[in-house]
């Protein structure tokens, strides 16, 4: 049983699960029949399955259900449900919103420790492709992250191949959803065409190259933390100030860069309409959904 030993060895030295209560998201899918698998395998583990039913696939999405529900009848493992209903805008996106939301109210009252989803190495590849594709700086190139606010993805050290090999060696079943195989989609599109260069090699480099990223990333986010306290001349939480110094605001290079890693987190995204503030008189004023930046003669300030 090799693959068995070798999920477990891994999941059990990145992730200290005992004695928690787990919350382990499952679509009926190969990904997540096989996370369930594992964590099952762990001992000293409270686990609970929940599934999303978005309603997308007509019956194939109630059969996914039942077939989850099943199997946890049979494992005696409990189950929870949601039931959304989509329009047909933007179906991914909302789909994605709706289920963290989710996520996060059960994260919030306290039901569980971690939720657990069944994002793999290879998803993290074909984010790293569509992210690049749509234009990002270096966080939209560091991968699918293994455990962030208590979201985890046990599965992100191992590739489909692997996953695939532990199925198949573990007699798990599972259900196929045909979107996966649908080219309208960018990341199928992807994954289709990374197939035949997917070995053993570019599993390694790839790895290196995301930790490389991630810590420059993480120099970057230092370096930022250090120019936005030294550029801050007052902040307040309630109500909500920060006064920031034009004077070394203005000498920082490159400033659309900087400007935007500043002022982002308040929803102000084009750094040339921060621009213009900073080169008008005072008084000017900018809006964002949940924030205003007003020019002082020698300050920018930023109410809620």
């Amino acid at each position: 049983m090799f693959y068995k030993q070798h999920f477990l060895k891994i999941i059990n030295k990145k992730f200290y699960l005992k004695n928690k209560k787990i919350y382990v998201s499952v679509s009926s899918g190969l990904d997540s029949m096989v996370l369930l698998d594992v964590l099952i395998k762990i001992c000293n583990l409270t686990i609970c399955v929940i599934h999303c039913n978005f309603n997308l696939r007509g019956t194939d999405s109630d059969k996914d259900e039942l077939f989850i529900q099943e199997f946890c009848l049979k494992h005696k493992i409990l189950f929870k449900s949601k039931n959304f209903h989509l329009n047909n805008f933007s179906i991914q996106m909302i789909a994605r919103k709706f289920r963290y939301d989710w996520f996060k109210y059960l994260l919030n009252n306290s039901y569980c420790d971690y939720i657990a989803l069944g994002h793999h190495l290879d998803d993290s590849i074909e984010t790293f492709f569509i992210n690049l594709i749509r234009g990002t700086g270096i966080k939209g190139l560091i991968g699918i992250n293994h455990f962030k606010k208590k979201i985890i993805r046990p599965l992100s050290f191992f590739s489909k191949k692997e996953i695939i090999s532990y199925a198949q060696e573990n007699n798990i079943k599972w259900r196929e959803d045909n979107s996966n195989y649908d080219h309208k989609y960018l990341r199928n599109r992807i994954r289709f065409f990374l197939k035949p260069i997917l070995d053993y090699k570019f599993y390694n480099g790839f790895k290196k190259s995301i930790k490389y990223l991630y810590y420059e990333y993480v120099c970057s986010k230092t370096h930022i933390d250090y120019i936005y306290n030294s550029i801050t001349i007052e902040k307040k939480k309630d109500p909500f100030l920060f006064k920031i110094d034009i004077k070394k605001l203005l000498i920082l290079y490159p400033i659309n860069t900087y400007l935007f890693k500043i002022f982002n987190i308040y929803g102000f995204s084009n750094p040339k309409d921060l621009k213009k503030i900073l080169n008008s008189k005072s008084g000017k004023k900018l809006f964002s959904k949940n924030y205003c930046v007003i020019r002082e003669k020698t300050t920018l300030v930023v109410l809620e």
